[in-house]
């Protein structure tokens, strides 16, 4: 029906659409005292910030959970304790299993995987509600998996998993979407990155074993493919995943999905990316079947953080001043299968979406290491995909 690797691991998932609306129920939170990206600073970096650390923050941002369900879930995140504070949910039409907000924070964009669709919501300033808004475009192709609004807040582009396309999307004013137009990027498509500039984009494509790079114009929302128009990933079927930029977009982190490897590049001013560093992001020792998810850059561009699914751990890693890293620790998520994670923009907390036992954990981050320590808090999720921080307007 879809990519869903998680098959891996033996699952088969069936996807039920139904009827939307923007009612706001209230959530139950529960914490569990035992076990363990714009706005975001990840590899979607669409919701944190990539200019350091924003400590000026008055009042608790939003986090936003979705995945292969019909609902999007909102929570308070407490930025003093790290706790989540459950207060509604919106009812959607398929499955918004990847979430991306404007540069503004006034509005949501999701894709239905399920039905190949962009979804487009309103964000209430004051509670963080949504409002479903417009009809619902198609994505550019096939099976999108990820999502992301330019700089200029003008354009929404798809990665198209299924098909191998991106899809290119204008907002109109109200801020829903129009049809896409679509460049065919690679098999497996799975993620679009714009740099700082809004100038150079890449698309990691794990079928097709390379990154796509990309000139992207703002002015007419297309993308042309740069010389030379991929970088092939180091060995064959690899699998590149998700990239991360560092703060000043010098240096670009890259998860290998198959391999469960984690690259450094640095990127030249064209946007060109030449590989720096490749090691294994699983812990030594490590054994069994794995897969690497998500990656993430922290505000200060001081450390890095991976994702093992299989391993069900966060690999934490210090930048050195050329970029390279070095092993700092893997810190179990106390759940299984960690599609995705983000950090909070002040750096103190990072949230794992642990997709297979169904559940969002908080973990805090040490200030002067960089390690992470988990808070006990976790709420629960249907197969949750993304979870996402954004400061209110």
């Amino acid at each position: 029906m879809k990519r869903m690797r998680v098959l891996l691991f033996g699952l088969a998932v069936a996807l039920v659409g139904c009827v939307g609306s923007s009612s706001e129920p209230d959530l139950s939170a529960s914490t569990d005292g035992g076990a363990p990206d714009d706005i975001r600073a990840s590899s979607s970096g669409d919701i944190e910030a990539k200019s350091g650390p924003d400590l000026s923050l008055t009042k608790p941002p939003m986090v936003y959970v979705s995945g292969y369900s019909t609902t999007i879930q909102r929570y308070r995140l407490d930025l003093t304790t790290g706790a989540l504070t459950a207060v509604g949910t919106t009812t959607t039409t398929g499955s918004p299993s990847f979430l991306a907000v404007d540069p503004s924070r006034t509005h949501l964009y999701a894709v239905d995987e399920s039905g190949s669709k962009v979804q487009a919501f309103t964000i209430d300033a004051s509670t963080g509600a949504l409002t479903h808004i417009g009809t619902d475009p198609g994505s550019g192709g096939s099976g999108p998996a990820y999502l992301t609004v330019d700089k200029s807040g003008a354009w929404v582009l798809t990665a198209n998993y299924g098909s191998g396309d991106v899809g290119i999307l204008k907002v109109n004013a109200d801020g829903t979407v129009a049809a896409p137009t679509s460049v065919h990027a690679g098999s497996m498509a799975h993620q679009v990155v714009l740099d700082s500039t809004n100038v150079h984009a890449w698309v990691p494509c794990l079928g097709s074993n390379y990154v796509a790079q990309y000139a992207f114009d703002a002015a007419a929302g297309s993308l042309n493919p740069a010389t030379p128009p991929t970088v092939p990933a180091a060995d064959m079927g690899a699998g590149p995943r998700h990239l991360s930029l560092a703060p000043g977009d010098a240096v670009a982190y890259l998860v290998e999905e198959t391999a469960s490897m984690i690259d450094v590049y640095s990127v030249d001013g064209g946007g060109h990316l030449a590989l720096l560093q490749r090691q294994s992001n699983r812990a030594a020792g490590a054994t069994g079947t794995n897969t690497c998810a998500e990656v993430a850059v922290h505000p200060t561009g001081k450390w890095v953080y991976a994702s093992n699914r299989g391993d069900d751990d966060i690999a934490v890693y210090s930048v050195g001043s050329d970029g390279k890293l070095t092993s700092l620790a893997h810190t179990k998520t106390g759940g299984q299968v960690p599609r995705h994670f983000s950090l909070d923009p002040t750096g103190r907390w990072l949230l794992v979406a642990n997709q297979m036992s169904g559940d969002v954990r908080v973990f805090e981050i040490d200030s002067a290491s960089g390690l992470l320590t988990p808070t006990g808090t976790m709420v629960a999720a249907t197969m949750p995909s993304f979870v996402g921080v954004v400061p209110l307007p």
